[in-house]
């Protein structure tokens, strides 16, 4: 029996050993800050790296080329000048129509006589006939059909004025200072006016629609008359059959003159925007080839910050606590550069726990060459707990190691059971021990 008791205290001691070593016990590890490092990186070019002064020659008045993730601009000619651009009215009001009408791209649109009697580029709808909403969305982008802009408006608004009250309402919001819409067509008015930059900062919104990208990567499209005949609208940017990896576009125009052309290109998992505007009908699309080619030869788009990547060590309660961010981010760079100006951390201050992992405490801020700003969110790499009393530390412990316990108070009870069991022997002992006494006596 003594050597079990033995062996049982050894046991209990093991246990109790292990409960409160566990978890007490972690690695630091050494930060390497993976941003202040890109930092020194190459800014100036290497090997091999995109020759960013062979500007391309743009024969069109005004131009830009924009990234369509964040913003970022590529290049730009004259893009703050303010032009009368058509295709910037008819996305702008097939956008207000998707989102105005969100789910129901089904409903039928009654034509009415003052839809029809638009000028310019029309569809011929038949005055009284039912279309979907949908089917004259992709008239208004491939075909730039003026009838069918107006009977949008109409159904959309109530009429058309109030429906251009909303298409400057939408670009108030998507903050185009440079921007006003006085109809939904983009025939000329002297009042209607918007700038490239302007219209890449439409189309990079419009983009985040999928309904508006569907439609607006669409090369042709079957369309149906109400007397039953079939035709085809196909999207009037020539890109679509001339470049590799066209997946937008629009055109308008004033004249021969004054063609505008918008596109976009995805290649390598990078899309961007180029907008072309006043040029010769001739020379817009090499001028738009020319663009996406200067971006896609010297930009690449990459991940500046990784998901649980750490971007600050700091200390919390004597203990260091690593900041992270909770997802990729992405920039577009030069090739071969860098392209990070400064870098910057700034965290919450009196930051007391406890702390959750989904609580934000501070920004990590990054400054690309082209002054481009990047805010990204930082967050604890795990939940920090306030300071733990004994009886709360105690407590957690039992929480964390419950198996162990469960075992350790079966040992425990085990234990108790055999010392009753030999104070009950030894009790048994005594009293046979004073009868056999008494016996004797007598």
């Amino acid at each position: 029996m003594g050597r079990r008791k033995v062996v049982l205290s050894v046991i209990i001691s093991i246990l109790l050993i292990a409960i409160f070593v566990s978890g007490n016990v972690c690695a630091i590890p050494d930060v390497v800050n993976s941003a202040s490092l890109a930092v020194q990186g190459n800014s100036s070019g290497s090997p091999g790296a995109g020759d960013l002064s062979a500007k391309p020659e743009i024969e069109s008045l005004s131009a830009i080329l924009m990234e369509s993730g964040r913003g970022q601009v590529l290049y730009a000619k004259n893009s703050d000048i303010k032009l009368h651009i058509s295709a910037a009215c008819k996305v702008m009001t097939a956008l207000v129509t998707i989102e105005k009408q969100s789910g129901s791209l089904g409903s039928d649109v009654v034509i009415s006589k003052e839809s029809v009697d638009a000028e310019g580029s029309a569809l011929n709808l038949v005055v009284g006939e039912k279309y979907s909403i949908e089917d004259l969305l992709y008239a208004v982008i491939l075909s730039s059909a003026n009838d069918a802009a107006n009977a949008l408006a109409e159904y959309v608004g109530g009429d058309i004025q109030s429906f251009v009250a909303m298409m400057n309402d939408l670009a108030a919001r998507l903050n185009l200072k440079n921007t006003h819409f006085s109809n939904p067509t983009g025939l000329y008015d002297e009042t209607q006016y918007t700038t490239a930059h302007d219209v890449a900062l439409l189309i990079k919104y419009a983009l985040t629609n999928p309904t508006f990208n569907k439609i607006f990567s669409t090369k042709s499209r079957p369309w149906i008359n109400p007397d039953g005949s079939t035709s085809i609208l196909v999207n009037q940017n020539s890109l679509f059959w001339a470049y590799n990896g066209v997946d937008g576009g629009k055109i308008g125009f004033n004249s021969e003159e004054q063609y505008s052309v918008i596109t976009t290109a995805t290649r390598n998992n990078q899309r961007l925007i180029s907008v072309v505007l006043y040029g010769p009908k001739d020379s817009v699309f090499d001028d738009s080839q020319k663009l996406l080619d200067y971006g896609f030869n010297n930009f690449m788009t990459g991940v500046l910050v990784r998901k649980g990547e750490i971007l600050k060590t700091i200390n919390i309660n004597n203990t260091d606590v690593n900041l992270i961010s909770i997802a990729d981010v992405y920039y577009t760079y030069p090739i071969g550069q860098s392209y990070i100006k400064d870098f910057v951390v700034n965290v919450t201050k009196d930051l007391t726990p406890p702390i959750k992992r989904n609580f934000s405490v501070g920004t990590a801020k990054f400054v690309l060459m082209d002054d481009t700003v990047i805010d990204i969110s930082l967050y604890p790499e795990t939940d920090i707990n306030p300071p733990e009393d004994y009886k709360t530390k105690f407590i957690n412990k039992i929480e964390e190691n419950r198996d162990i316990f469960y075992l350790l108070a079966v040992l425990i009870i085990i234990e108790i059971l055999i010392i009753i069991y030999k104070i009950a022997r030894l009790i048994a002992k005594l009293f046979s021990k004073i009868r056999n006494t008494r016996t004797n006596y007598k």
